[in-house]
């Protein structure tokens, strides 16, 4: 090899031995962004929204982490994509850093050039995903209980006319039906025969409450179903006997309101995205130095 060829190539090699590093920090990165996504995509979903869309309240709020949830496939295709370019691109430097003594430089140049090209794009990517984790992390989250206790209580004193779960009253039935769903009673804790049901059409206007032949509907009857309701033991809707009827709604929708996904699954998410973007930057200003420094040794060569 000439002295000329030498001190051409000193500058490649080690540009390509900090490329190489470059990328095993960026492959474990989109590695560990998969993996996060994955995880936060399998937690078991916060199910407080989905039930209270099912009253058709005017307050619905979403449970902490949802809308990161939502997003999971979005980050993980950014980590999927992040590898695969990375795991290309590491051969192509490695093959570089194996070439031949009697490199081509143009040959060179086209491949820090490419490199340069797929680093940014990666970056833009990695950035685009960071600020879309961080507007989901902004969503408003924090339940207002005593509102919704407030919104689920007009409604059902509003709307519930009937404890049958096909009645003509379409809200009425999705009370019913959100009763034996979700296993609870009224809004508020029963009390016995002064209850929440107190003030609604079933118990004023008519109904087998106003009737007297109720104080709870069947439907909030331990352990019946959509099939035996009917069957529901007098004990339970007419005597309202402590230990027959479910637990209030409220503390119910408490308890669905628990966010399955960990704090630190979400911050591995944010830390991935942000040693990728950062990474890649980083590789994009190393492949353009060497690109310039085969450049310069070309013309003066």
């Amino acid at each position: 090899m000439s002295e000329e060829q030498k001190t051409g190539r000193i500058p490649v090699e080690r540009g390509a031995q900090v490329l190489l590093s470059i990328k095993g920090v960026l492959m474990i990165a989109a590695i560990a962004l998969m993996c996060s996504s994955k995880d936060i995509s399998v937690a078991q979903p916060c199910e407080l929204h989905k039930a209270l869309k099912s009253l058709n309240l005017n307050y619905t709020p979403l449970c902490k982490y949802n809308a990161i949830k939502e997003k999971t496939d979005d980050f993980y295709a950014t980590g999927l994509v992040a590898l695969c370019l990375n795991s290309i691109v590491f051969f192509v430097i490695l093959c570089t850093y194996l070439w031949p003594p009697e490199y081509n430089k143009i040959a060179f140049c086209i491949i820090y050039i490419t490199i340069n090209i797929v680093a940014w794009i990666i970056a833009g990517l990695s950035l685009k995903e960071k600020n879309g984790l961080d507007d989901a992390k902004q969503t408003k989250t924090n339940v207002d209980y005593i509102r919704l206790q407030t919104e689920m209580l007009f409604s059902l004193e509003k709307h519930f006319t009937s404890d049958n779960t096909s009645s003509s009253d379409e809200i009425s039935s999705y009370w019913n039906n959100f009763f034996i769903k979700y296993d609870c009673c009224a809004v508020r804790d029963v009390q016995g025969t002064t209850n929440d049901f107190d003030n609604t059409p079933w118990c004023t206007t008519s109904g087998s409450c106003q009737a007297t032949a109720s104080q709870i509907p069947k439907t909030c009857c331990k352990d019946v179903t959509q099939d035996d309701y009917t069957s529901a033991p007098d004990g339970c809707h007419a005597s309202v006997n402590p230990g027959t009827y479910r637990s209030s709604c409220i503390s119910r929708m408490k308890y669905l309101g628990i966010s399955n996904i960990d704090v630190c699954q979400v911050y591995m998410l944010s830390f991935s995205l942000l040693i990728l973007a950062i990474f890649q930057i980083f590789e994009a200003i190393v492949s353009l130095g060497i690109f310039f420094i085969i450049m310069f040794r070309n013309h003066n060569n």
